[in-house]
């Protein structure tokens, strides 16, 4: 038998089941039965697995022609959406970008100062979203560091330190934003790695060594703040909290599996470079894990207590003022964050100066 004919046979066969109710829907899908039997000798209590996926095709691919013709549709519509989002975002961007060195210039032209210009400069960083320009500035960071051309692997450890840890300080803690915000960094630095590999090794190594000491120290600002802010306000501190509190127990493992996931990746100079780090820190997390375990500590004091609480009081305490106002506290405390990335990117400016 020609299974491609019998399938070519059945898809005309079953060409009316669009749109039919359940009872009419049965009705034809019984008559195609009878057609197979009839026509190609197919006895019905003994199909094989072919005959059976030939009727089972037509029957899906015409009695559901409209809805899938609809979702693919939606599936156009939604990637053009995408592109245009894309788009804009990177135009919107841009057009920052664009005003605030137009600013810039105006305000040098009427005599700002150097510290005017430095305030613009702040104001400017503060004003795109840092997770979106990890990269860039990553990047930058290094190729800044390889032109200097000195104290290549100690430069870059504090560069990857202060934006891992600004990075992780500006927004709502969560171990998935954890592992975003590492994988980022160091798959920036892979890529400048694999572009000049006689400096793959400091490279390297500066960053994992500096975004360790940045994970260790963004913990422990979030600890101190955690431990100081209101019960009522705590919660806003966090996202899933139940996930952040089981993967806070192995914060040295997420940070090597996320290096050891982008080595499986990258190519094989680059994965051995990857592995010669990870030996040389894997037995040296102990600051890392003790950050984790007092801010475990700190955590399991609190949560449980918190979430019943919660529970208890959710549908009045959602719109009480105090709800409301400890919300605020964590917006702002969010603000206060992101206000520090001026200083950090300074610190990190300098410290590729006087190299």
């Amino acid at each position: 038998m020609n299974i491609e004919e019998l399938e070519r046979d059945l898809l005309d066969k079953c060409a009316g089941l669009e749109g039919l109710d359940d009872a009419k829907e049965k009705k034809s899908i019984s008559t195609v039965l009878k057609h197979m039997n009839k026509e190609w000798n197919i006895d019905l209590a003994t199909m094989h697995t072919a005959e059976i996926k030939a009727l089972s095709n037509s029957i899906l691919s015409q009695a559901t022609k409209i809805l899938d013709n609809e979702l693919q549709d939606l599936l156009l519509q939604k990637e053009r959406i995408k592109r245009e989002l894309d788009r804009k975002t990177h135009l919107l961007q841009s057009k920052k970008h664009q005003l605030f060195s137009t600013l810039e210039e105006v305000l040098t032209e009427n005599g700002a100062n150097e510290t005017t210009i430095s305030k613009l400069h702040s104001v400017e960083l503060h004003s795109m979203d840092l997770q979106n320009l990890l990269v860039e500035m990553m990047e930058s960071a290094i190729i800044t560091t390889l032109e200097k051309g000195s104290n290549i692997e100690e430069t870059i450890e504090e560069l990857a330190k202060e934006i891992t840890l600004q990075t992780l300080d500006e927004g709502i803690l969560s171990a998935a934003r954890i592992r975003h915000i590492i994988a980022t960094i160091l798959k920036t630095a892979i890529d400048v790695a694999e572009a000049t590999p006689n400096s793959a090794q400091p490279i390297l190594e500066g960053t994992i060594k500096g975004m360790r000491t940045g994970l260790i120290k963004a913990l422990d600002r979030f600890k101190q703040k955690f431990l100081f802010t209101p019960d009522e306000a705590k919660m806003v501190l966090i996202e899933d909290p139940q996930s952040l509190y089981s993967e806070l127990h192995h914060t040295d493992t997420l940070f090597i599996h996320t290096i050891e996931a982008l080595a499986e990746q990258s190519s094989d100079e680059i994965k051995t470079e990857l592995e010669n780090v990870l030996s040389d820190i894997r037995y040296d997390m102990e600051e890392l894990t003790l950050i984790s375990k007092e801010t475990l500590d700190i955590l399991g004091d609190k949560l449980s207590n918190i979430a019943k609480d919660a529970l208890a009081k959710s549908s009045t305490m959602l719109q009480s003022k105090k709800a409301q106002d400890a919300k605020k506290m964590g917006i702002h405390a969010w603000g206060v964050a992101r206000s520090a990335l001026d200083g950090a990117i300074q610190g990190a400016k300098d410290a590729i100066d006087k190299k």
